[in-house]
């Protein structure tokens, strides 16, 4: 009996044991076979990191004769990240790369410990020399990653128009910030099995690399040499005349490329993040719609001359006013009042009432739906000061002009526009119109972009964009041409081929709904052409805040003109 209980319980014990064999091996089998794919995935993602490998940004160059030079280029930064699944310590990591990094470190012990990530950035924009302190510490799960950021061998050179690249490596307003996606390249891939140290294994069955693709090298329109005289022309002018704010672009008419952009004050795109106004991160001449005042004058006459209304040697009596039902519109300059003067007289002594005559000939004889018709069809159709030009800056306004079947189309608008106030444009739809006025009649779309430029320092040139070739036919482009040049005062030219116009208009203020009697904006247009009357050069010139006294288009804007036209024709060896 005694037996028979013990040899039973040795059956029952062995059996028992099989159970729980069968139910392991049944868990395994659904862990390894069934459920594979799930613990399988959840290894990988224990032993596996990924890395994203940032692109090198394409440069930036301007023209320099027929090299290029740098503008903008990369200089080599790094990056510490850590791994906190790998660390034992945060408070270790966090101490130690602190003490070697300084101010750059990012963040605290907690963030550290909190994290549930396998990348997580402790400081960036790193020397080499601090990398290297970060390198002999050997922390495990920490480690280093290279990229570059922005450095500026001209300092501010053309900082408004260019723009900056902020802290995640996006370009922000002017070119950076247009031309983002060719600069930016595209990121590529580091995935795979790591080991202690987090170093990837290449042999691993889950490695995978994808390199990175660098962005494109820009070249600039902008020719250095010209840029440069412009700054330093600009900047002398609103000093000598106590203004703080000004701007001037130099165009080349033959192909609209913009060879100068200049805007005072500028600012340290290396150090964007210290500016306090916001406003400099704008491009005046692209992002400010303005009334540019009497240098309209200039595409007023064209309309008329081109539509037939009035010729190169029509004649009108000056009376030195003009009523406009209850209003009236006075010239500034009496002392040529109540006589008969000619077309050309209109520009040289900047004539309001010479150019609403313009537009009452436009009309057959008086303001009329006729008149108003013809102007808009020129300021808006061909001329486009109301439009977009689409020149490679980022948010570029646009003017705004009043249709003539608006309720607001009153004479007294109609007759003011002539003269440069009633409307709006920005200096950048000014000076492509003026360039196609006086180039023969071929609106080119304004650019930036001269090219790219490949790794052999070949430049790929960009096709300049005719937008239109009827703006105005060629012999009212010469008749301009003409006119402006006898109409400039000389005394401060070379003896070239110059033509011009000033303008000072009173700027509005919004708040009193009336134009202001102490703040004004002085403007200058003109081009520069060689002895055969061909236009070599545009430049329009803006200065805001001029405490000369006077006219601030002739006093302020005018010398700034005058400087740099004598310099781009002593550069270029542009002919008598």
């Amino acid at each position: 009996m005694e037996t028979f209980r013990k040899y039973g319980r040795i059956e029952v014990s062995i059996g028992v044991f099989f159970v729980v064999l069968l139910l392991l091996g049944l868990r395994l089998f659904y862990i390894q076979v069934i459920e594979h794919d799930k613990y399988d995935a959840m290894a990988r993602n224990i032993q596996t990191q990924e890395l994203i490998i940032q692109p090198k940004r394409g440069e930036i160059y301007t023209r320099f004769g027929s090299e290029t030079a740098p503008l903008v280029l990369n200089e080599t930064i790094y990056t510490i990240f850590a791994d906190p699944q790998q660390i034992d310590s945060a408070k270790k990591v966090i101490s130690e790369v602190g003490a070697a990094v300084g101010d750059r470190l990012e963040i605290g012990v907690k963030d550290l410990e909190k994290s549930k990530t396998q990348y997580m950035v402790l400081a960036r924009g790193l020397s080499n020399e601090q990398n290297k302190k970060v390198e002999k510490l050997d922390l495990e799960g920490v480690g280093s990653q290279k990229s570059s950021r922005r450095y500026y061998p001209e300092d501010k050179m053309l900082s408004r128009t260019l723009g900056f690249v902020n802290v995640e490596g996006e370009g922000q307003y002017g070119v950076e910030g247009e031309f983002n996606d060719i600069l930016s390249g595209k990121p590529g891939l580091l995935s795979g099995m790591t080991d202690i140290k987090g170093t990837f294994l290449p042999t691993s069955q889950y490695y995978t690399s994808i390199p990175a693709e660098n962005g494109e090298n820009i070249v600039l329109s902008i020719d250095r040499n010209i840029q440069y005289a412009a700054d330093q022309i600009l900047d002398s002018g609103l000093k000598s005349v106590g203004a703080t704010k000004g701007s001037i672009v130099v165009m080349d008419p033959q192909d609209g490329s913009v060879l100068a952009m200049s805007s005072s004050p500028s600012y340290n795109p290396a150090q964007y993040s210290k500016v306090e106004n916001a406003d400099l991160f704008l491009n005046p001449v692209v992002n400010n719609a303005f009334e540019p005042g009497s240098v309209t004058k200039v595409l007023t006459m064209a309309a008329a001359i081109d539509s037939g209304a009035v010729n190169q040697k029509s004649t009108f009596y000056n009376s030195g006013c003009v009523k406009i039902y209850e209003d009236k519109v006075c010239n500034v300059e009496q002392s040529v009042s109540n006589r008969t003067l000619t077309a050309t007289d209109i520009f040289r002594y900047s004539l309001n009432t010479g150019v609403i005559w313009t537009l009452e000939q436009m009309g057959g004889g008086s303001i009329n739906n006729k008149g108003k018709n013809t102007l808009y069809n020129y300021f808006h159709g061909k001329f486009r000061l109301d439009d977009l030009t689409g020149i490679e800056q980022a948010a570029e306004s646009k003017g705004d002009i009043t249709k003539p079947n608006s309720n607001e189309a009153w004479d007294i608008r109609y007759a003011n526009m002539t003269f440069g106030q009633g409307f709006n444009t920005t200096m950048i739809e000014m000076t492509s119109a003026f360039a196609a006025v006086v180039n023969g009649g071929t609106y080119y779309k304004p650019h930036l972009l001269y090219g790219t430029l490949d790794d052999e320092n070949s430049i790929h040139q960009t096709v300049p964009e005719v937008v239109t070739n009827d703006v105005v036919k060629p012999e009212t482009s010469k008749a301009i041409r003409q006119m402006m040049f006898e109409a400039r005062d000389h005394s401060g030219d070379s003896g070239h081929y110059v033509g011009s116009k000033s303008g000072t208009a009173q700027v509005y203020d919004a708040k009193t709904g009336n134009y202001s009697k102490t703040n004004f904006i002085g403007t200058h247009l003109g081009f520069g052409a060689d002895s055969s009357g061909n236009a070599k050069y545009v430049i329009m010139v803006r200065v805001d805040d001029s405490r000369a006294g006077g006219y601030a288009g002739t006093i302020a804007a005018g010398p700034i003109f005058t400087n740099m036209s004598n310099w781009i024709i002593n550069y270029k060896g542009i002919s008598k």
